[in-house]
Formats: C-alpha cells, sequence, structure tokens
C-alpha cells in the first residue's frame, strides 16, 4: 500500500512539470463581420440594418472591436474596391447614417454582437433617386485581435424598390359584330375582363404594400396634349368598373394583379350599337392613399420610386363598312427579359413552337421532354389549362410538339366536332400521334406510325382534308427528302403506315409543305430559318403511291415569303393568305394577303397584296408598325400560325418562340 501510495504521488508532481497543451490545435479568437459576401443589399425603406460583429475561435479572449466611421479612411478603402472590380459605389454622406455605437467590447466566450445602421427613409431615398450604387462602406478594426482575411470590409448597397403598372395603355376598337347578335342570333360575350399587373422591382423583406385604385377623370386633358389627331371624352359611368378597388403587394411580395370590367352593353341601345365618340378612362394606382405593413403591423413605406402609375383604357368606334375587318384582340408580349410564357404558370419558357386554335381555345404543345399542353381562352388569355396527357408516352425527343385542329366529319367521334391531334417528335424511330376523340378534357387516344427508314419527324406537321378522308404530312428534319406522307382514313387507334414521299422542301431543317386546300398537289414549302420558299407542284396523286417518291417541281418564291409558315382559307367573298415573316430573332410579323375568289393561290402569292401587316411583339398595325425589337430574343427558329374560320368570322393566332403569342380577328361585313 505504501508503495501504491508513493507511486501516485511520483506521477503528480511529475505531471506538474509540463505545461498544458490540451488547447494548443484550437483555433485562436479573431474578429470578422459575419456577411460573406462583398456586397449586402439592403432595402432604403426599412430606414434600418443590422450587420452582424463575430468572434470566432476558441473563446479565450476578451477583446474590443472598433468600427470606422471616419469617412476619409472609408471612402480610401471603398476607392480601393471600385478599382479593383471596376465598380462606380458611392458612398452616402455619412451625415445621412447613424450607427448605434462604434465600439463593441466581447467577454471571452460572447460570439456575435449586432452593429445597428440606421437613417431616414424618405430623406436617403431622395437623395440616391433611381441609382444603385450608392453603398455604406462597414470597416472593423481592433487592437486586440486579427481580423479574419476577407472579413473586414463590407459594402451595405441601398435599394430604392420601384412601383409600376405595367399596361399603359389598353385598346378596344368596337364595331356591330363585337356586341350585336351574328346571323344565327348568338350573342357576343358583352363583358371583358381586364386585368393589369402592379410590379415592385425590389421586394422589401417582411414589407407588403396596398394600393387604392381609381378612375381619375383629371388626367384627361393631358392625355389628349399627348394625342396627335383623336381626341377622348369621358367615359359614361360603369362601361369600366374596377372590380378590385385595392391592389395589394403581399408582404416580402413582389406584384399584385387587380382587375375591370368592360360592359360593351353600355354602348348599345335597343339591342344595336349606337355611334360614340372617342372614350378614355384613366386608371390610376392612387400612391397617395397607399398603405403597409411589416410583419402584420402598419409600416410607414416612405420614399418609394414610380415609373408608370396609369392604365389608359381607350374605346373607339369604328363603322363597318362591306368587306373585312382585321383587329388584334390580344397579345402576349415579352416585355422583360423573361419569354412571354411567364404570364403562364408552369409554362417552360421558350418551349413554344408550334400553334393551333378552335372557336374556344388556343393549343400550345411544349417541346421538350414534358408533357405539357396547354389550351388558352381566346376570350380571356389569363384563362388558361393544361390538357389531360396520361395515355402520352414517355418517347421522343420532344414527348408532344406539334398540336392541330383537323377538321372531324364523323358524330360518333369528338360529338362531330373537329379534333385536336397531337404529334410527339421522335429522332431516329416512329412518331406518335395524341388524337383527342372523346374531347380536350379527357386523355387522347394514341396512334402509331410507322415508316420505311429512320428519320426526325414530328417537329411540325400539316393536314390536307378532312380526318376522314385527309393526308398529314411530315416534314423530314435529318435529311433533304423532302415530306412524307400518311392517310388519317378516320382511324383514331391502331397504325398510320407512311403512304409516299413528296421531294420537298429538299433542304434539312424544320419545315413543312402547306398545300393548297382545293388540291393536295399544289402548295408552298419552306423551311425554318430557310432564306426562300417554294410554290410545289407534284406530278403523281399523292393517295395512291402506296411508297413511292414524288419529284415535284419547285419554283423559287420571292423572299418575302423566306422563313414561312401559311394558311390558306376564305372569308366572305374574297381569298385569303396569312404567313408569317421571321425578320429577326426577336422579331416576327403576320402578313394577311387579299385575293378574289377568282384568283388562284399560286395568283394571290405573287400578286401578294397585302391588306394587313402586324408586328408580333407589339401593339403597333399596319402602317404605324413598331420595329422596336423584343428584350428577348428566340432561343430557335420557331414560329407558328393557325387560323380558324367560323361563319363570318376567321382567328388567326400567331406564335414567335419567347417573344410573343397574339390572336387576330377577321370580320366580314355585307
Amino acid at each position: 500500500m505504501k508503495k501504491t501510495v508513493y507511486l501516485l504521488t511520483s506521477l503528480l508532481l511529475l505531471t506538474g512539470c509540463f505545461p498544458d497543451e490540451r488547447n494548443n490545435f484550437m483555433v485562436s479568437d479573431t474578429f470578422g463581420l459575419t456577411a460573406r459576401e462583398d456586397i449586402v443589399d439592403a432595402s432604403v425603406h426599412h430606414g434600418v440594418f443590422h450587420v452582424g460583429l463575430s468572434k470566432s475561435g476558441i473563446g479565450q479572449t476578451t477583446a474590443t472591436l472598433q468600427v470606422n466611421d471616419n469617412a476619409q479612411e472609408c471612402q480610401t478603402v471603398l476607392d480601393a474596391f471600385n478599382k479593383t472590380n471596376e465598380t462606380s459605389f458611392k458612398m452616402v454622406p455619412k451625415e445621412l447614417v447613424t450607427f448605434d455605437k462604434t465600439r463593441f467590447s466581447f467577454t471571452e466566450k460572447e460570439a456575435l454582437q449586432d452593429l445597428t445602421i440606421s437613417w431616414d427613409s424618405q430623406e436617403v431615398a431622395k437623395f440616391i433617386g433611381d441609382s444603385r450604387d450608392y453603398v455604406i462602406p462597414i470597416l472593423i478594426e481592433s487592437d486586440d485581435l486579427k481580423i479574419t482575411d476577407g472579413r473586414s470590409f463590407r459594402l451595405i448597397r441601398l435599394i430604392r424598390s420601384q412601383v409600376n403598372v405595367l399596361q399603359k395603355t389598353i385598346s378596344r376598337t368596337i364595331n356591330r359584330k363585337k356586341v350585336e347578335p351574328d346571323a344565327d342570333g348568338v350573342q357576343p360575350e358583352l363583358q371583358e375582363n381586364l386585368f393589369l399587373d402592379v410590379e415592385l422591382d425590389y421586394p422589401i423583406k417582411n414589407v407588403g404594400i396596398s394600393y387604392s385604385v381609381i378612375v381619375d377623370n383629371s388626367l384627361i386633358p393631358a392625355f389628349n396634349q399627348t394625342q396627335e389627331e383623336l381626341t377622348f371624352e369621358a367615359a359614361p359611368e360603369g362601361l369600366v368598373t374596377i372590380t378590385t378597388p385595392n391592389a395589394v403587394i403581399p408582404e416580402s411580395g413582389k406584384s399584385a394583379i387587380f382587375s375591370l370590367v368592360f360592359d360593351k352593353s353600355l354602348l348599345m341601345e335597343d339591342g344595336a350599337l349606337k355611334p360614340f365618340p372617342n372614350y378614355v378612362i384613366p386608371i390610376r394606382l392612387a400612391t397617395e392613399k397607399a398603405s403597409a405593413t411589416m410583419s402584420g403591423k402598419d409600416f410607414d413605406l416612405q420614399g418609394l420610386a414610380y415609373d408608370n402609375t396609369v392604365t389608359y383604357v381607350t374605346v373607339l368606334y369604328e363603322e363597318l363598312k362591306k368587306g373585312t375587318t382585321i383587329t388584334r384582340e390580344w397579345g402576349k408580349y415579352a416585355s422583360t427579359s423573361g419569354a412571354w410564357s411567364s404570364y403562364i404558370s408552369g409554362f417552360t419558357a421558350g418551349a413554344d413552337r408550334n400553334v393551333t386554335l378552335d372557336d374556344e381555345y388556343i393549343y400550345i404543345a411544349e417541346t421538350n421532354s414534358t408533357k405539357n399542353l396547354w389550351a388558352i381562352s381566346l376570350s380571356d388569355p389569363g384563362t388558361y389549362k393544361k390538357l389531360p396527357v396520361g395515355t402520352v408516352l414517355n418517347e421522343g425527343t420532344f414527348y408532344v410538339s406539334c398540336p392541330r385542329i383537323i377538321k372531324n366529319t364523323d358524330s360518333s367521334i369528338n360529338g362531330g366536332k373537329d379534333l385536336l391531334v397531337v404529334s410527339n417528335m421522335h429522332t431516329g424511330g416512329d412518331p406518335k400521334l395524341y388524337v383527342y376523340d372523346k374531347g380536350i378534357g379527357e386523355d387522347p387516344s394514341v396512334i402509331n406510325m410507322t415508316t420505311w427508314a429512320s428519320r426526325r419527324l414530328g417537329d411540325t406537321f400539316t393536314w390536307w382534308g378532312t380526318w376522314q378522308d385527309g393526308m398529314l404530312l411530315f416534314k423530314d428534319f435529318n435529311s433533304t427528302q423532302g415530306t412524307v406522307t400518311f392517310k388519317t382514313a378516320g382511324k383514331t387507334t391502331g397504325t398510320l403506315f407512311l403512304k409516299g414521299r413528296i421531294a420537298a422542301p429538299a433542304v434539312t431543317g424544320a419545315g413543312a409543305y402547306f398545300p393548297f386546300p382545293d388540291d393536295i398537289r399544289k402548295g408552298v414549302s419552306s423551311n425554318r430559318g430557310g432564306t426562300t420558299a417554294w410554290l410545289t407542284s407534284t406530278t403523281k396523286d399523292l393517295f395512291n403511291l402506296d411508297g413511292a417518291d414524288n419529284a415535284p417541281t419547285l419554283t423559287a418564291l420571292s423572299g418575302y415569303y423566306a422563313d414561312t409558315a401559311f394558311r390558306f382559307f376564305e372569308l366572305g367573298d374574297k381569298r385569303y393568305i396569312a404567313y408569317t415573316r421571321q425578320v429577326s430573332s426577336t422579331d416576327g410579323r403576320l402578313f394577311i394577303l387579299e385575293g378574289e375568289p377568282t384568283d388562284t393561290w399560286e395568283q394571290i402569292l405573287q400578286t401578294r397584296k397585302v391588306v394587313y401587316h402586324a408586328a408580333i411583339q407589339n401593339e403597333s398595325e399596319q402602317e404605324g408598325i413598331d420595329e422596336t425589337p423584343s428584350p428577348v430574343a428566340s432561343t430557335h427558329s420557331g414560329m407558328d400560325l393557325d387560323v380558324y374560320v367560323k361563319g363570318d368570322e376567321a382567328y388567326v393566332a400567331v406564335v414567335k418562340q419567347s417573344v410573343g403569342l397574339s390572336l387576330f380577328k377577321m370580320s366580314y361585313s355585307d
């Protein structure tokens, strides 16, 4: 026992001869700013911002940190930053900014404190204006501890948010066709919902804003001074009604929508349209009546910037004369860096290459590996839906690619209504067709298509005749082999076998053969992204080729028809050709040609009597075309159109990939 006690005592004495090195591998205490980025954005409207100051490491040191508030020294550091980073930041004057304190004492274990920066929101917002180059430099120093590398200097950039109403004008031209019953006694819809967008360019964290929306007729005299030819009057009360009297941007949000109702019945008397003067209804965001909340409590929001706060709704009377009138019903355009399809929640930008329509919807299939097939209301583009695609296979490069409306004469199919048919796009395999033979509310039936060689088909397709006795035409993308043909024969399931081939257009790439409605052996061939189009005349009967080739006669058309899609139709007592023209990646146009009923389609093309010309991405029509490019360009040469004729009216839908979607209406009056 004595030996044991002696040994323990000796060990304890021996231990006392060595230093305590248990903490040798721990990191020494250092100071630093918690922000990881050199530039930290802060809303000027908050009036306050907190900057984290940290002491990290082993936690054995009591130390003091200083925030340098010497304007000259901070400016020197800022100048060096600008030179290194090729920036042009300017310092907010020191007298406009207050630090709650500049000296911070940390205990041994204390790890974090906040520097509170405050300013007068209205005064600073007025000073910085629209600039986003004003910063508050934060520079920390310490005589006690080292500052962690790269963590001694940060710039707090003050951002002044701007609110705008995106629509500056909404124009409606009213003629009797738009409000009076047609020959069948069908009454057009007299009430139209209009939706306006309010956008906050830089969301303010935890802050929401509410604006009253008012009609402000005091703005009419100033508006008239901006008009070169027309003069506008105040509209009758109720012609346009504000249905959401408040536009509310939610807390931390960036946009709001408010709605109007345009009641065309107030322009009528005893069921008929009566002549009226030009009306204008100024709809104003009442900024003087703005209110704000922060985290659910009232907040005094000051210093917001505004660009446009007024939308002018103009209503013009049109006296119909004998003949055809053409107007743009509506359009969705790329007004910012994002594609127009951002207006449709869930739509994949840049996937809008093909379009078709009936008397209720415009249909666009996303050209990608989704199965999104969209139906957009003709009467209200803010109303849209995805169609059921439960039977669509995960097959091909594009699962759904090109939609078309095809004439149907069988009452047992889709109740006798015209059919929505959609292709997929397949590279190196046989494509599929999806036929909505039970209506667009149910999954489509599937048709297989069998070809004689590996090819890429389905980028787009055209058709001739009805579903019962017509033919589908698919351009081969990968080669100069031209267009292959399939008989439809009224099938909605099973297999369609390749019937033959037209060696046009004899170029690679996406394109199409557009047959004339009265003779499938004659038409126009074109290639997307091409430099010309060709009048095409085949020599053989396409319905009896049985796999044989058909070498056509190709006659180059004027450069006006390069890179185009075509539709041939009749309305009233005239013949018309609608076609597209891609001027550039950001600029797409619709042209409508007019001919006499005795003219051949070739003669109408060669004569080229343009009765309408509109840019897809803006509101200007005919001679007043605004050729300003869209802010966003097409990533591909995708542009398409389709025409739907019903009675003495025709609707024309035109899409240019990424850039815009527009709906035009042609009305015939006798």
